[in-house]
């Protein structure tokens, strides 16, 4: 009996959420450029929209010069492909300074700023937006006096989505998935 009543005690604790304002940077933006004359061939299964890996090849240059040595252009972040260059996808000639590969970051950073205080000395490494698809995890990075540095992988959700959410004052976060089944 003792641990069913200590249970009901903390069970509402897990149910309510912590309310503030929601913070969202854009996804970092990475841009990939010829520095010389070329042809450049993308690597198989590299189409826009698809998903990239750090350190996953994007694309093959060779340079028009017999000094320039071939030059593989490998994706420094996770993210999605959001241009090929037209060049690239035909193996048509490149000039200097052409964009070849634009990839977007798959996660964003943000920062929740609490509307009053809270105890976070009990704070799990995630949070959890409810929403009426799914819910969502927020990944606690930092935990500051009276806000959270959070970040947000965008295979959950677009961004054009999330960033709906922090035009809200009241964002609620949830230290518990299992609270967005009982809301």
């Amino acid at each position: 009996m003792k641990s069913l009543f200590t249970l009901s005690l903390i069970l509402p604790t897990f149910q309510t959420p912590m309310i503030g304002q929601l913070y969202l940077q854009e996804p970092a933006v990475e841009y990939y450029f010829t520095r010389e004359t070329g042809t450049a061939i993308r690597a198989n299964q590299l189409e826009v929209g698809s998903l990239v890996e750090k350190g996953q090849v994007l694309l093959t240059f060779k340079a028009k010069s017999k000094k320039g040595e071939d030059k593989v252009y490998i994706s420094n972040t996770n993210g999605y492909v959001e241009f090929i260059s037209e060049e690239a996808s035909t193996q048509s000639q490149l000039s200097s300074g052409d964009l070849m590969v634009k990839v977007s970051s798959s996660h964003v950073l943000g920062i929740y700023n609490f509307d009053k205080n809270y105890d976070v000395s009990q704070l799990d490494q995630s949070l959890w937006l409810c929403t009426d698809r799914k819910p969502i995890k927020f990944k606690v990075d930092s935990v500051l006096e009276s806000s959270l540095l959070v970040s947000v992988e965008l295979s959950q959700m677009k961004y054009s989505d999330l960033l709906k959410f922090s035009s809200d004052e009241n964002v609620q976060l949830y230290p518990d998935q299992n609270a967005c089944v009982t809301n």
